[in-house]
């Protein structure tokens, strides 16, 4: 890992006389050491400087000066004089350097470098009211948000119809009643309040308890006919007796439920 020191170069200036220290040099030792430590003029640590590195008229070093670990650095006057001292040690300088400008990015580092990322931004919004952020790829589009599809089921209080690709299923129900025949059969009828395309499948049965007749019997249903449009409906006692306590004298409720293809 490289690190430069001190970024942008600064003019060096003596202590005492608060002046540039003109022709003086920079030295650099492995820290806490005399040994000479090499410094280089790009990050890359490819190319070396010279060691020391001269200052000139100004007191700044002509050349970048890029470190690789830790070091000793001693400032010195055109004479040799050590104007100070510092230890530098690796990653106290020089990491957080910025690196060559790039647009539309963004600064951030990887724990080690200061280095530039791609910005991913929300797309425009101009023109797109209603649309809904997603991802694409690496970044951002907006897009339509979707219709929702119409459901293929249709509910009402007395019906359920299923919308299928090939036909229609129509689930309808409802109440009816017999009228009261004075007899121990009678017979009634059931009209659909949607037609169907073909013959459904019906099912009735006795909308009530035990005391359909006085004396307190229910009886059977059945269906004599079933068409399209509704059915007729048969109730019969079935007791072999002719008082007219077996006699149906109101009205019969019943219950029923038919299921078939219808149009639409």
């Amino acid at each position: 890992m490289s690190g430069r020191f001190y970024d942008p170069n600064p003019v060096y200036f003596d202590i005492l006389s608060n002046q540039p220290v003109a022709g003086g040099f920079l030295q650099f030792f492995d820290q806490g050491t005399t040994n000479p430590r090499m410094t280089w003029s790009n990050q890359a640590l490819t190319t070396p400087n010279t060691n020391p590195v001269p200052l000139d008229s100004s007191g700044r070093a002509n050349v970048n000066i890029w470190l690789s670990g830790s070091y000793t650095v001693r400032l010195t006057d055109s004479l040799g004089a050590v104007i100070w001292t510092r230890d530098v040690n690796e990653g106290s300088v020089g990491n957080n350097v910025f690196p060559t400008l790039e647009a539309g990015k963004f600064l951030t580092n990887d724990g080690s470098v200061v280095l530039w990322a791609d910005l991913i931004q929300l797309p425009d919004p101009t023109g797109s009211d209603g649309k809904m952020v997603v991802a694409s790829g690496g970044g951002y589009v907006l897009q339509a948000q979707p219709t929702a599809p119409v459901s293929p089921i249709v509910v009402t209080d007395t019906s359920v119809k299923y919308v299928g690709t090939s036909s229609v299923i129509l689930e309808q129900w409802g109440t009816a009643s017999i009228p009261a025949s004075g007899a121990q059969i009678a017979t009634g009828t059931i009209t659909f309040p949607t037609a169907y395309t073909t013959v459904p499948n019906l099912q009735v049965t006795i909308n009530k308890g035990p005391g359909v007749v006085a004396a307190g019997f229910i009886g059977d249903i059945g269906v004599p006919s079933v068409s399209t449009t509704g059915a007729t409906v048969a109730w019969d006692l079935g007791v072999d007796d002719v008082r007219s306590m077996y006699n149906l004298t109101s009205p019969l409720p019943i219950m029923w439920r038919a299921i078939g293809k219808v149009a639409s």
